[in-house]
């Protein structure tokens, strides 16, 4: 009983230390109920306004766009250059920039990574266009962010 009691207090110390991480929220991402956006903007925290805003900016919305950089795919845009896929696979799990579920996911990752890291909702916005990289060293695009804003609204 003693030993026990020890076990499952050195558990509870133990797990106290530990820096404190919330949970991610439970949502299947096909969920026939939610769209790849709702189900996205749930699983990542990045507004649904937000992701129909880039899906617009991107491609107007359209599920199956012809973009101006042929690398550049889907109704978000991702760029698929074979580096870029595999430094998002590694960091988020393997995902088709052509499924809609799977596509409004990364976003919502790269924008919550972008917000992150730059601080400013209109900043990560265009970190979806830019980069971080590219934000931080020549601000952000304002016609990029009109854009969205625009689908944003719509």
């Amino acid at each position: 009983m003693k030993r026990l009691l020890f076990a499952a207090l050195s558990v509870l110390l133990l797990s106290s230390a530990l820096p404190y991480r919330r949970p991610e929220p439970v949502v299947n991402p096909r969920d026939p109920l939610l769209s790849g956006i709702e189900a996205a903007a749930l699983k990542t925290g990045a507004p649904e306004a937000t992701l129909d805003g880039l899906a617009f900016a991107e491609s107007s919305g359209r599920p199956d766009p012809r973009h101006i950089d042929p690398a550049d795919k889907g109704r978000f845009g991702l760029h698929e250059d074979p580096a870029y896929h595999a430094e998002r696979a590694r960091r988020y799990g393997e995902y088709d920039a052509l499924d809609p579920y799977d596509a409004a996911y990364i976003t919502g990752r790269l924008y919550a990574d972008a917000l992150a890291a730059l601080g400013n909702p209109g900043s990560a916005i265009c970190a979806h266009k830019q980069g971080v990289e590219g934000v931080k060293r020549d601000g952000p695009l304002g016609w990029y962010l009109e854009r969205v804003m625009k689908g944003a609204t719509r």
